[in-house]
């Protein structure tokens, strides 16, 4: 509908350009192959246009065609519009207003969100990292991380409702990495990786979790679209409304 909507604004534009050139009309036939060119008025009969003169022509051609597209495209926006007025695709959901033991005996079309989610937590198990340091903080949802600051990660996805697992594990190419986090945009039901980076102030661990970002894109999980990252250092905290910004853009 977007681009539809574009191209009608475009061609608006074109047809206002010729607004006020008079209503002739370029007929074409063939005489042994080559084109003749003529140009007609409402008035008048139509009259030979001359080959060194066909460029003259060119603006009324070019006028017919933006006015005949202006048409289709003002046709197909209403065509759309009603469509979406009738367009509703949460009837596919149906499934979910069914009685618990209604939904046990059928296999859906589309999964719930529930059902999806459900699936997806157990494809993506968590806490899989033998790290032996043990997490000090605890999160609303009742797991142990690591830092404060992967406490309010988990806590902000747990408030938008996002599905997340907390250091799954995950190949990439010969190495096996385990991410702060998995997370779930739910709507588009695409998995994303997220990484905190804690001290990004130490050149060292700095260097270190730019090895580990690199990896990540040489495996096809490119930053900004299959992963999210978040950093702090010593100076400067995790910023919590960048944390819930990065959610809404990313996840929701």
């Amino acid at each position: 509908m977007l681009e539809v909507q574009e191209l009608l604004k475009k061609s608006n534009r074109n047809v206002a350009r010729y607004k006020d050139l008079p209503n002739s009309h370029v007929y074409i036939s063939y005489s042994n192959g080559s084109p003749q060119y003529y140009l007609k008025s409402a008035d008048k009969p139509r009259h030979y246009v001359k080959r060194k003169d066909v460029r003259n022509i060119a603006k009324y051609a070019q006028r017919d065609y933006e006015n005949e597209m202006n048409k289709q495209l003002v046709f197909l926006e209403k065509k759309l519009t009603h469509f979406l007025d009738w367009y509703d695709i949460e009837k596919i959901k149906e499934y979910d207003n069914y009685s618990p033991a209604k939904r046990a005996l059928i296999k859906p079309l589309v999964p719930s969100d529930y059902l999806f989610a459900e699936e997806w937590y157990k494809e993506h198990p968590g806490q899989r990292n033998s790290y032996p340091e043990e997490g000090m903080y605890q999160t609303n949802r009742g797991e142990m991380v690591r830092s404060k600051s992967e406490k309010i990660i988990a806590d902000a996805l747990a408030k938008y409702g996002v599905p997340y697992q907390y250091e799954p594990v995950l190949e990439l190419g010969y190495n096996t990495v385990y991410p702060d986090f998995a997370v779930l945009n739910l709507r588009t039901r695409k998995t994303l990786y997220w990484e905190h980076l804690g001290i990004v102030s130490d050149m060292e661990y700095a260097t270190k979790n730019f090895i580990k970002i690199q990896n990540y894109e040489k495996n096809g999980y490119l930053l900004g679209k299959d992963l999210i990252t978040t950093m702090e250092s010593t100076d400067l905290p995790i910023d919590i409304k960048l944390v819930e910004q990065k959610i809404r853009e990313f996840l929701l």
